[in-house]
C-alpha cells in the first residue's frame, strides 16, 4: 500500500485504520499496562470526531484525515489517552456532574501522565495542565465549572493554535496552508459526509472525546445490548488490572532508580526481583491474603484427583479439592477521616480478589448507620464511590450481616476510632486498621476477632 502524501486532500479510512493499528502496536511497546485494553479495542474510522474518541464498550472512533497523516508517534499519545479514559473508568465517573467538564478534567490528568510516561507533550493542541497527574478528578472538575468552559468542546485541536503559531491541519502542507491563509488559492472543500456513517449524516458537532451510550449503539448497530454489556464488563475488568499493572510498573521504575540510573553490579537484578514481589504482595497484604485463604469455603470434588494419594498404587483415587467463587463481606468505617485512604485500600483489595478466587464483594458502608449496602464485582473496588463520613459505629453494619446464616467473615476496614458490638457476631472478623486523618488507634483490642495493621 502507497503510504498518504501530504498532499492527499482526504484521508483513507482504509490507510488511517492501518496506522491506528500500528499506532497501538506502539502503545503496547511504550505501555506495557495498557496492552490488555489495546487488544480488546475495537478500531473504527469515522469523520465525526475531530480527532478519535473511545467508548466503555472498547470502540475507538478516530478521524481519517487525521490519522491518514500524522506522526505514528503522535497518533501512538492520541490512542494512549484513549485507553487511559478506559483505564480511568471517566464515562462512569461523571456521576450528576457536566459530563463535559469530567471529560476535560481527565484529559488534563490523562496528558500529564502521558507527558510523563511518554517523555513528550501532548500533540495536535492538546489540554496542558502541568502537574494534573498529582490533581483529583473532583477538584479539576469543580475548577473548571467554576471558570466555564472557555470555548474548549474536547481534547484535540487539529488545527488550532499552540505556543504563538498556526499548526496546518494533518494532510495540508505548511505551503498550502499559508498561501491559504493568504487568500491566494481557495481553501479545499470539506469531504462530504459518509452515508454509511450515522453520526457523520447527522451533522452536529460532539462534545469532548467520549463516545455516548446512543452514539455506540449507531456506530455499531449489529451489536445487540446484551453483547455490548458484555463488552463493557471485559473492559471493565481489563481497566482494573491495566490500572494495577501501572502501579506495579512505576514501582518497578522506581526500585530500579529512574531510567538514567546506570547499572551498578549483578545485585541490581536481586534488587529489582525483590522489588516487584513487594509491590505485588507487601507484608499486610500477604497477611490479609492467609485470612481470606483461611476463610474461603472449599470442598472436596473427584473432577481433581488429591496429590495426596498419588504415590497409591490399589487404583483407589481420592477426591482433590476444589474452591468455587465466593463472596467477600467489607464493613467500611466511613467516617470523615478516612476519606482519603479508603479508595486507595480498595483498589488493592480488589486488585488480588481473583486470586484469592472471590467472584463478588458485599460492601457495607457504615457511620452511624449503613449508608450503603452494595455487591459488588471484585474489578468495580478500584473505582468505588465512598458515602457517608460521619460518625464512627460499625455495630449496624456488622449487625446487619449476622442477619445472614450464609455469611461466615468479614472484614472491617477502619482507623480503630470505632464502636463494635459488645457482642461476638456468629461469623469471623478481621480488624484491619490503617492510617486516616486522626492516625491510627494502636490501642485498638476487641475482645473478639483478629487485628490487622495496614499500611497502604
Amino acid at each position: 500500500m502507497t503510504p498518504p502524501t501530504p498532499e492527499t486532500p482526504h484521508g483513507d479510512k482504509g490507510v488511517a485504520l492501518v496506522r491506528a493499528k500500528q499506532a497501538l502496536r506502539l502503545v503496547c511497546a511504550e505501555l506495557p499496562h495498557l496492552a490488555g485494553l489495546a487488544h480488546l479495542s475495537r478500531l473504527k474510522a469515522s469523520r465525526y470526531y475531530p480527532v478519535a474518541a473511545v467508548s466503555n464498550s472498547g470502540l475507538v472512533c478516530v478521524n481519517p484525515d487525521v490519522f491518514a497523516h500524522i506522526p505514528l508517534a503522535d497518533a501512538a499519545f492520541v490512542l494512549a489517552h484513549e485507553l487511559l479514559h478506559l483505564a480511568l473508568d471517566t464515562h462512569r465517573r461523571q456521576g450528576g456532574a457536566d459530563p463535559l467538564l469530567v471529560n476535560i478534567a481527565h484529559d488534563y490528568v490523562i496528558n500529564d501522565i502521558l507527558a510523563d510516561d511518554m517523555g513528550r507533550l501532548a500533540p495536535l493542541g492538546g489540554l496542558v495542565r502541568p502537574g494534573a497527574r498529582a490533581e483529583s478528578l473532583e477538584a479539576l472538575v469543580i475548577e473548571l465549572s467554576k471558570r466555564g468552559r472557555g470555548g474548549r468542546v474536547g481534547v484535540w485541536s487539529a488545527g488550532g493554535r499552540r505556543r504563538g503559531h498556526r499548526r496546518p491541519p494533518p494532510g495540508k502542507s505548511p505551503i498550502r496552508q499559508a498561501l491559504e491563509e493568504a487568500g491566494l488559492v481557495p481553501p479545499e472543500a470539506p469531504p462530504p459526509p459518509d452515508p454509511t456513517d450515522p453520526l457523520e449524516a447527522d451533522g452536529k458537532s460532539p462534545l469532548g472525546d467520549l463516545i455516548t451510550a446512543t452514539q455506540d449503539a449507531a456506530l455499531e448497530p449489529d451489536l445487540s445490548p446484551e453483547e455490548r454489556q458484555k463488552l463493557r464488563e471485559v473492559i471493565r475488568r481489563a481497566a482494573a488490572k491495566a490500572l494495577g499493572l501501572g502501579a506495579l510498573r512505576a514501582k518497578f521504575d522506581a526500585a530500579q532508580g529512574g531510567d538514567d540510573a546506570a547499572p551498578s553490579g549483578p545485585q541490581r537484578g536481586e534488587q529489582m526481583v525483590k522489588a516487584l514481589r513487594t509491590a505485588y504482595q507487601p507484608p499486610w497484604q500477604l497477611a490479609l491474603q492467609h485470612w481470606m485463604d483461611a476463610v474461603a469455603p472449599a470442598g472436596r470434588t473427584y473432577a481433581r484427583a488429591s496429590r495426596r494419594g498419588a504415590d497409591r498404587d490399589d487404583g483407589v483415587v481420592l477426591c482433590g479439592r476444589f474452591r468455587e467463587g465466593w463472596t467477600l463481606h467489607i464493613v467500611l468505617d466511613t467516617s470523615g477521616s478516612m476519606a482519603d485512604v479508603l479508595p486507595k485500600v480498595l483498589g488493592t483489595i480488589g486488585s488480588f480478589c481473583d486470586g484469592a478466587g472471590v467472584s463478588e464483594v458485599h460492601v457495607l458502608q457504615c457511620d452511624v448507620e449503613v449508608t450503603r449496602d452494595e455487591w459488588l464485582e471484585p474489578a468495580q473496588l478500584a473505582e468505588y464511590k465512598i458515602a457517608g463520613f460521619g460518625g464512627s459505629d460499625m455495630s449496624p453494619g456488622l449487625n446487619r450481616l449476622a442477619e445472614d446464616p450464609e455469611v461466615t467473615a468479614a472484614l472491617v476496614l477502619t482507623d480503630g476510632y470505632i464502636d463494635i458490638p459488645k457482642e461476638e457476631p456468629p461469623y469471623s472478623v478481621l480488624w484491619a486498621l490503617f492510617t486516616s486523618g486522626y492516625g491510627r488507634n494502636n490501642e485498638f483490642k476487641p475482645s473478639y476477632g483478629e487485628v490487622l495493621f495496614l499500611d497502604p
